[in-house]
């Protein structure tokens, strides 16, 4: 068995050294790819364009030879036919279809609508509906059959086109990465030829625009770690700034594209550190160094998330109730909202909707169930969605200035007239149940237990008009136009402070029991005399105001409107939402899997109904590649661990620059895959198969990595072809034999054998199912 020390070409480049970072250039006639040599498989010859930088004449290698250029070009042929081949087969709304074809049709109707993912991979869809025709009018109801005058192939093509991208940015990726051309072509044929991926872009869903940005990303990231010999040069400013600009992308795809910002972090900490441990060089270049990379790897992403939103909320200016927890600056600048006219003033009479500032929260809400624990009384929440139960009517019974001392004012005194302003003392009655908001210090709140409970009082009650129902109004930072002292509605933030108890209304963020608060905002009392008293949960504007005797103006006038603060209140809200989707543990999802089954695909998911008429479609991923690529990911620590005992041992036969080589492509390829694998283990929420596939991308090319790199240890050139075509050959095999589940399989289901290849997978039944 040959030694590795015998075989170093295979790592091609064995010049990657910091020290060497800003230095007199390499001697003329370096080239980035090998020349063959014994033990080592080259790779197609890459073109040279010569040019004169800061440190003189030197080479840089471009992927642009005629060689590479047809391999790419064969590749994408490939690609392209497994992607589209009989895509429109299944005329029928499939799967998610049913929501992200409908966000995409909302932005023709220019209708705003919410989800829990940024804006950029559903504005596609909608381009893509653009594109096709489609005039909006289509629901996406699932399960419904696509009508003439919807063209869903165009769409679906569309939206595979980022799918077969992935297949040429993979072989980019792994040449970057010194693969010769026919390992990296063995990487890109995996990605192709696993079902999961192929299945995934072939419907009109998130999942293929999220992987062609990650793919991007990666692509782009490996390109500028092929320029760190040559810093501040026009490729190395290149791929700094698309690296940046592709992060800014899957972010806006996806919130799970952070796992790829994530990596270049990472990658870029590592690289700074070491840089800083260089005595050599110079502090006012290291300083550039932090600059150029602030600039491109954050203010370049954020600024196209930010774009993002702000054509997001450009093009969706219809309002629609989806747009209640937005500022009420923004909702007032929607076409059609139902809020902007309203009464100026609001006076004795007058009944209001007060909304938290705390979007979780919603409006003040009281119901005819009681508390089954402290006073019993009835319930107050909060409850995000418009309902009678949150009208309140308004009553004045004392005016700021009347009164030495809250406590002494009478709650069963003659109500004042005229605009209610900032000390007054008011009562709120619930009209649909007859009751008064009720303060009372001697119970603590459900759930908060620092906090005192709030109540409902029947006004038949005795105590209901006593001092414990007032409230002293207090105004915190009103809209400039309307800061007049007087509350007006939308523009005027305010407190409710009991008058008897001294505590200030607020929403602590907690949710109530199910099973008797139905899981709605818990609203309780502050005692306390804290600063965060002008923060959200203690704040409450009148989002609505009806009063028959007085006359409705724009209230749009008046209201000011920021676009970060309606950035920070969207993504709010989409964390929210996010960790909402949490699983019901009293039962089980047929659709639902948790992360500990994903890299070894304990249980695929069927994506539409499993009769014996339909159009089957099974998200099931090629088993060789998954078991493979979790096996050698897995073992990947144990392997390093293994490395750094025998380096401890001086039984390391590896050059510094050898093994670094390896080391640095094996770290990011592997990286890629944990940070996008385990954070899932920390998550609450909902999981599905398909949250997997950013992590598989990164885990396929990392198998041929290896593979690659463990064969050249111990094989020469033909022992290299030879497991090369085996590889591709036994994947190639295994997506054409699951490929009628991913095509579609239109037949009973038993007619189609040998697809139960694990005892969990629901090809033929599903032990979950109802």
């Amino acid at each position: 068995m040959a030694s590795y020390r015998s075989k170093p070409a295979v790592f091609y480049d064995q010049s990657t050294n910091f020290d060497d970072m800003h230095l007199p250039a390499r001697p003329a006639g370096f080239n980035a790819y090998p020349t063959a040599g014994k033990g080592a498989h080259s790779g197609t010859s890459a073109t040279a364009t010569t040019y004169v930088g800061s440190g003189g004449t030197r080479q840089r290698a471009w992927l642009g030879g005629t060689g590479e250029r047809a391999m790419i070009a064969m590749l994408t042929l490939v690609a392209i036919v497994t992607k589209l081949y009989r895509i429109g087969r299944r005329n029928n709304v499939s799967w998610d279809e049913a929501h992200f074809g409908k966000f995409g049709a909302y932005y023709l109707n220019q209708t705003f609508y919410h989800d829990v993912h940024p804006p950029l991979a559903k504005m596609l869809v909608g381009l893509s509906e653009l594109l096709a025709g489609h005039n909006g009018s289509f629901e996406f109801k699932g399960g419904h059959t696509y009508p003439a005058y919807v063209n869903y192939r165009f769409m679906r093509v569309f939206n595979a086109g980022f799918g077969i991208a992935l297949t040429p940015m993979a072989y980019v990726t792994c040449r970057k990465l010194r693969m010769p051309t026919e390992f990296a072509a063995m990487a890109a044929l995996f990605v192709t030829f696993d079902n999961a991926i192929c299945v995934m872009s072939r419907f009109i869903l998130l999942d293929a625009p999220l992987l062609g940005f990650t793919g991007l990303a990666l692509t782009m990231l490996t390109c500028f770690y092929r320029q760190r010999q040559h810093p501040f040069s026009p490729d190395w400013w290149r791929f700094l700034l698309l690296t940046g600009l592709a992060l800014g992308l899957v972010a806006s795809a996806k919130w799970v594209g952070l796992f790829a910002v994530a990596l270049v972090g990472g990658f870029t900490i590592a690289e700074l550190f070491e840089m800083f441990c260089n005595t050599r060089l110079p502090m006012r270049v290291y300083a550039k160094h932090w600059a150029a990379r602030i600039i491109a790897l954050i203010v370049i992403p954020f600024c196209v998330y930010a774009l993002c939103f702000k054509a997001h909320f450009s093009v969706l200016s219809r309002y629609r109730s989806a747009a209640s927890f937005m500022p009420i600056g923004f909702q007032t600048k929607m076409r059609g909202n139902p809020i902007s006219r309203q009464p100026y003033d609001i006076q004795t009479g007058s009944a209001v909707r007060l909304q938290s500032h705390t979007s979780a929260t919603g409006y003040l809400h009281s119901h005819a169930h009681k508390y089954p624990t402290g006073s019993m009384r009835q319930q107050i929440t909060g409850y995000g969605y418009a309902d009678p139960n949150n009208i309140w009517n308004i009553r004045r019974v004392a005016a700021a200035g009347s009164f030495q001392r809250a406590e002494d004012v009478s709650a069963v005194a003659d109500p004042i007239t005229g605009a209610i302003g900032d000390g007054d003392i008011i009562t709120l009655h619930h009209n649909s149940t007859n009751t008064y908001l009720y303060a009372d210090s001697g119970y603590e709140a459900p759930f908060s237990k620092q906090y005192r409970e709030v109540s409902a009082m029947k006004d038949s009650e005795p105590d209901a008009l006593s001092s414990n129902s007032l409230w002293v109004v207090e105004i915190v930072n009103p809209e400039r136009r309307m800061n007049d002292g007087r509350i007006h509605p939308l523009g005027t933030p305010i407190r409710l402070r009991s008058a008897a108890k001294g505590c200030t209304l607020l929403s602590t963020g907690e949710r109530l029991d199910k099973n008797w608060g139905w899981s709605q905002a818990e609203i309780a009392c502050d005692v306390g005399e804290s600063s965060s008293q002008g923060s959200g949960g203690y704040l409450w504007t009148i989002e609505r105001h009806i009063n028959a005797n007085l006359t409705s103006v724009n209230l749009g006038k008046f209201m000011s409107s920021s676009f970060l603060r309606d950035l920070a209140a969207v993504n709010r809200q989409m964390w929210i939402t996010n960790n909402a989707l949490v699983p019901d543990h009293d039962k089980h999802n047929v659709l639902e899997s948790g992360p500990i089954s994903w890299p070894f695909m304990v249980y695929p998911m069927r994506m539409v109904g499993w009769d014996d008429r339909s159009i089957k479609y099974l998200e099931i991923g090629n088993p060789l590649l998954w078991w493979a690529s979790a096996t050698v990911c897995l073992l990947f620590p144990l392997q390093l661990f293994y490395w750094l005992v025998r380096w401890q041992r001086r039984s390391f036969h590896w050059s510094q620059t050898q093994f670094r080589e390896y080391i640095e492509g094996a770290l990011i390829l592997w990286g890629g895959w944990a940070l996008h694998y385990l954070p899932f283990f920390l998550m609450g929420r909902v999981t599905y198969l398909h949250h997997y596939l950013p992590a598989l991308y990164f885990s396929i090319l990392f198998l041929a990595y290896q593979i690659y790199h463990t064969c050249s240890w111990y094989m020469g050139r033909r022992g290299l072809i030879r497991v090369l075509y085996a590889c591709v050959s036994v994947v190639a095999f295994a997506f054409w034999w699951f490929s009628p589940l991913t095509y579609g399989w239109d037949k009973p289901i038993k007619d189609l054998q040998g697809m139960q290849w694990v005892s969990s997978w629901p090809v033929y039944t599903d032990k979950f199912a109802l």
